[in-house]
């Protein structure tokens, strides 16, 4: 399944299951359990809000942007919009809180700024972070000061009370993080090798996967930027448009599967997520010169 085809993560979804949900408007969120966010026939979805995940009890298994982490108690995992999260297994009984904001709340909270930039970046590779008697213990209290408030009697100003704490919160997040950015993450670093990372983390992209997506759009979704972005990037660091890594990638593991597969030319098709056998061919004979089928006998010929 393409990045862009996940199921969403977000406030709507998080509506769906009341029994989960300590408050919910449309632009913040406090749930109580990982239950709510994918459904039983889900593997993958994509972050469509903010979160902070707090653990307060047990050790949760995540698998976050295709890596494996354990969440345990008094750390924290905080996913941004973008992040891709696999269905959790717990084994053991957990306590968790989850604090979420629409990407729209979010927007208003914080500047598109380069420290913003580079926080994202650290947290795509760095989502677990513990909730120390330090400087980021700040957080479990804006924690507690907010299910506090989610607790007290309704009034007037109820719900201005918890947007300027869920404010606060996130704002006091953003500043401890840029404060424990490692030297590669700063931004006066990024300026100079934000390009050569970018393409960096493209290309280890494109080679974990076997040949089945095979656009731009779907790298550019995975890593957060947008196609024309990441296409003039990795033009300027490589010399070669992210298409033609792609298909380069895609060409060596389907000539791999055409030569060492007894698997037909339809059977190649639908393993590859081509339309048909006949893009399939097309794509082939684009690049190789020849017909799946002629290269699966020049190949063996090649071979004796």
């Amino acid at each position: 399944m393409k990045t862009k085809d996940l199921p969403r993560i977000g406030l709507e979804r998080f509506k769906r299951h009341p029994e989960y949900i300590s408050y919910i408007d449309d632009d913040i969120a406090v749930i109580d359990s990982l239950s709510s966010m994918m459904k039983a026939d889900e593997e993958l979805a994509k972050i469509d809000c903010f979160m902070i995940v707090f653990c307060q009890e047990g050790d949760i298994t995540l698998n976050i942007n295709g890596n494996q982490y354990s969440l345990k108690r008094d750390f924290c995992a905080i996913l941004p919009p973008g992040t891709i999260v696999r269905k959790v297994a717990c084994e053991q009984p957990y306590i968790i809180k989850i604090a979420a904001v629409s990407i729209s709340f979010l927007s208003e909270i914080l500047n598109s700024t380069k420290e913003t930039w580079s926080i994202f970046h650290f947290l795509y590779h760095n989502p677990i972070h513990p909730i120390e008697k330090t400087n980021s213990y700040k957080l479990y209290l804006y924690k507690e000061l907010l299910i506090t408030l989610i607790q007290e009697q309704p009034h007037a100003y109820s719900k201005q009370t918890r947007r300027f704490h869920f404010a606060g919160m996130f704002c006091e997040m953003m500043v401890l993080l840029n404060q424990m950015l490692p030297k590669e993450y700063a931004p006066q670093t990024l300026d100079k090798n934000r390009a050569t990372i970018i393409a960096r983390d493209f290309i280890e992209l494109v080679n974990s996967d076997n040949g089945m997506h095979r656009t731009v759009s779907y790298y550019a979704d995975r890593l957060c930027y947008s196609p024309k972005y990441l296409s003039a990037t990795v033009k300027q660091i490589t010399g070669k448009s992210p298409l033609q890594i792609i298909n380069a990638h895609a060409i060596k593991q389907i000539k791999y599967k055409i030569k060492h597969s007894e698997m037909s030319m339809k059977e190649l098709a639908d393993y590859f997520e081509f339309t048909n056998p006949s893009f399939f061919g097309k794509f082939v004979k684009m690049h190789i010169g020849m017909s799946p089928m002629q290269y699966r006998i020049a190949s063996k010929d090649t071979d004796e």
